[in-house]
């Protein structure tokens, strides 16, 4: 080891030199050689440094200056070739060196690992493989007024007379009923147009699209199918406007002209058609929700209520101090029972039975079966709402262009 210490500090005397010649030939003069090395230079170094450095002169004629500088040249070359070949042999004495400090060195554990030139590289990217198909693009999280943006729903309207409506008396007489279909496009798009049906008039609005701008009119006994333009509408979700605090979803369309078979006395007036069903959002929910928790809770005080009456039973004088406080504990329990099904029955509203709902293709909100239809009727500055009839509606694939 001593022997490669010696070697290694020779070595970077000879460098240093080096360094200083190179200066030379690059700037025309010399600096002292510790100015480039932290190694201090050796004896020999400094002396031929020294000896190199020209003296400080006044004046100097052109060929002095040119046969100092071949004198210099000169020397350097020697200079070089004297470095060269101790270098050749300082290599040769840390070859042996080395092989001889490897013999007695222990083999290195698995946990040390030679310095390589692909250790410093940056690893390389992982390389993926795929069927080749387009990714599907990442859904953005919706808000509960917002989960029917970009759906499509198949609506069927069952236009006649229902109980409370405001149509004329001879408007549907006949029990006769118009069935009419169209789909449309709930976009997240603004709408703005006002209309007094939506809250705000036009506030947080959105414009439907109906395919193709037309509905079809179901046959009769009298005439086959057929179709009538129709204008694109609106629609919108409104917080807390049905039964019970539940939401509603509210939309129309506007037909050019009015619709009706031939011979029949139910139609629909030119204008804009309303509708409005039920609106339940199924996100940040759990799976047992307020309806399942309260029926659980009335199970339990019905088993109460059963042990206590038959505990109450077995005792043969009923008019005795815990035959009373039986009875008092009872009647509280009944009291608990009824409060929990009037709870019940609000439950039943806020979140309906599943086979009620339509679902959305994300399943997450759930619109009721069946809802009403409505027209818009003026006179002079007040505006009326008559029923049409009711709508059933369901989620539809959209067709792809």
């Amino acid at each position: 080891m001593q022997q490669g210490d010696a070697a290694m500090t020779s070595r970077r005397s000879i460098l240093s030199v080096m360094g200083g010649v190179a200066m030379l030939t690059t700037t025309g003069f010399l600096l002292p050689v510790h100015s480039f090395s932290n190694t201090q230079p050796t004896r020999t170094s400094s002396q031929v440094l020294m000896q190199m450095v020209p003296p400080y002169r006044t004046s100097s004629t052109v060929a002095e200056i040119e046969a100092e500088s071949e004198q210099l040249r000169k020397e350097i070359e020697e200079l070089r070739k004297e470095a060269l070949s101790r270098l050749e042999a300082l290599s040769e004495q840390l070859g042996v060196a080395e092989t001889s400090t490897s013999a007695d060195t222990p083999k290195a554990t698995a946990t040390t690992t030679p310095t390589d030139v692909r250790d410093l590289l940056p690893a390389p990217m992982p390389i993926t493989f795929t069927d080749g198909t387009t990714p599907k693009k990442k859904k953005t999280a919706k808000g509960i007024a917002n989960l029917l943006d970009e759906t499509t729903w198949k609506i069927s309207l069952s236009i006649g007379r229902e109980p409370g409506t405001w149509m004329p008396k001879d408007w549907g007489k006949s029990g006769q009923r118009l069935n009419l279909s169209f789909t449309a496009d709930f976009t997240p798009s603004q709408l703005f147009d006002r209309d007094d049906f939506f809250r705000g008039g036009y506030t947080n609005a959105k414009i439907l699209k109906v395919e193709s701008n037309q509905i079809t009119l179901g046959p009769s006994l009298s005439e086959g199918q057929r179709t009538f333009k129709v204008k694109n509408g609106g629609w919108q979700v409104t917080r807390g406007d049905g039964p019970m605090g539940t939401d509603l979803l509210r939309f129309f369309i506007e037909v050019d002209e009015e619709i009706t078979h031939t011979g029949s006395d139910v139609y629909i007036p030119k204008g804009r058609i309303y509708c409005s069903c039920g609106y339940f959002p199924f996100i940040n929910t759990t799976k047992d929700g307020m309806k399942d928790a309260v029926k659980d809770e009335i199970k339990k005080i019905e088993k109460q209520i059963v042990q206590l009456q038959k505990k109450k039973d077995d005792i043969k004088n009923p008019f005795n101090l815990e035959g009373i406080k039986i009875s008092s504990d009872i009647f509280k329990l009944k009291q608990d029972l009824d409060m929990l099904n009037q709870r019940l029955s609000f439950a039943m509203v806020r979140q309906p039975d599943k086979q009620l709902l339509k679902y959305s293709p994300d399943g997450d909100v759930g619109l009721t079966k069946e809802g009403g239809v409505c027209c818009e009727v003026k006179k002079g500055p007040v505006v009326e709402y008559h029923i049409l009839g009711r709508f059933g509606i369901a989620s539809a694939q959209k067709e792809e262009n």
